[in-house]
């Protein structure tokens, strides 16, 4: 049960990873429209208007988590590369773009006048988590080879001195530009490397209850929440506190994968359907075509509205776009079906 939106044929997937799965995806709309589509409050806000500020930095403890859980939950269960899946990925982000465009073009014709081709095959530098993810999912089997060739020491002492270089490196300075705050593939590929280590050796670490499990992600998102405001009052920006790569931020995302992970395990036949499309959630909402309209709704009902309104509408809003986009993901995957069968099935019977 890899991160891919191919159907497993061969096991069901047990949903309670798959809620989580979408959780998780939900969580990035959330983060999005939280200090990408808002500005974060500063001290004179913070001093101002205290109860709204704290709400932001709350609502991005608990959100912020979402990338990390996306790519553990790839480790969690492991990655199995196949060329029809990598190509699948393709398809769906062509499907996605010329969606785009295809927006654009009926509301805003304007902003298909520079660089479509770039923004289509993403050579402007857009969708960072996919060209991450992809990296990931093309490395897999050497990953994978390793931990099915290492001893459970090699294993672990590789995690700590990855760990302790992205640490001193990257989140405690400004050591290096590759690792991009855990905005890259060596971040994904640490995580990646973390769940299965969890998963397969069970450290002491992770056999707390359930509910100590939430009890510690729920321990992070207070952490993040008053530290941050705290310190955004005294004038710093502690924006690292919100890397990918920031151990309070990682801590938080593989405790609640292990509160997932110990709860009754079910089979959902709705859930596993959309958790099939949930990718498509982040190439709909962070499209290079259509993205900024997300973050302009949000940001002029913040500007315009009261807070309680606002929260009514942003929160619809990001619930039609989850929903939206995983059902506009049914008819790319109708269309993605029979090219499958005629490009790949027939190869798979001949070898």
């Amino acid at each position: 049960m890899e991160a891919s939106n191919t159907v497993n044929k061969v096991k069901v997937r047990d949903s309670n990873m798959e809620l989580l799965r979408l959780l998780a995806m939900f969580l990035v709309l959330v983060v999005h429209a939280n200090f990408r589509a808002l500005p974060r409050p500063d001290s004179l806000q913070i001093a101002t208007n205290t109860t709204s500020a704290l709400l932001q930095f709350m609502t991005e403890g608990f959100s912020i988590v979402a990338v990390d859980v996306f790519v553990l939950l790839s480790g969690w269960y492991g990655i199995k590369m196949k060329f029809s899946r990598l190509a699948e990925m393709g398809f769906q982000l062509l499907f996605f773009g010329l969606l785009g465009i295809g927006i654009c073009a009926v509301y805003d014709p304007a902003n298909l006048e520079s660089k479509v081709l770039s923004r289509l095959f993403l050579t402007d530098g857009g969708y960072w988590f996919v060209k991450s993810y992809v990296v990931l999912f093309v490395f897999a089997p050497v990953i994978n080879a390793f931990i099915g060739s290492a001893d459970r020491k090699t294993f672990r002492n590789v995690l700590i001195a990855f760990f302790a270089f992205e640490l001193a490196y990257d989140w405690l300075s400004e050591g290096t530009s590759w690792l991009r705050g855990g905005y890259s593939f060596p971040s994904f590929m640490g995580l990646y490397m973390l769940a299965r280590y969890v998963r397969l050796y069970k450290p002491a670490f992770s056999k707390f209850s359930k509910w100590a499990d939430l009890g510690i992600y729920l321990c992070a998102v207070c952490f993040l929440t008053f530290v941050v405001c705290y310190l955004r009052y005294k004038g710093v920006k502690a924006g690292a506190l919100y890397f990918y790569d920031c151990p309070v931020v990682m801590a938080g995302a593989l405790y609640l994968l292990l509160f997932f992970s110990k709860l009754p395990v079910f089979k959902n036949k709705v859930i596993n359907w959309l958790a099939i499309s949930c990718l498509a959630v982040y190439l709909t909402q962070s499209s290079n075509f259509i993205s900024c309209y997300y973050d302009k709704f949000i940001l002029n009902w913040f500007e315009t509205e009261t807070r309680v309104t606002f929260i009514i509408y942003t929160g619809c809003f990001i619930f039609a776009v989850f929903i939206g986009s995983m059902l506009i993901d049914k008819v790319r995957l109708a269309l993605w079906h029979p090219i499958e069968k005629l490009a790949f099935k027939k190869n798979n019977k001949k070898a």
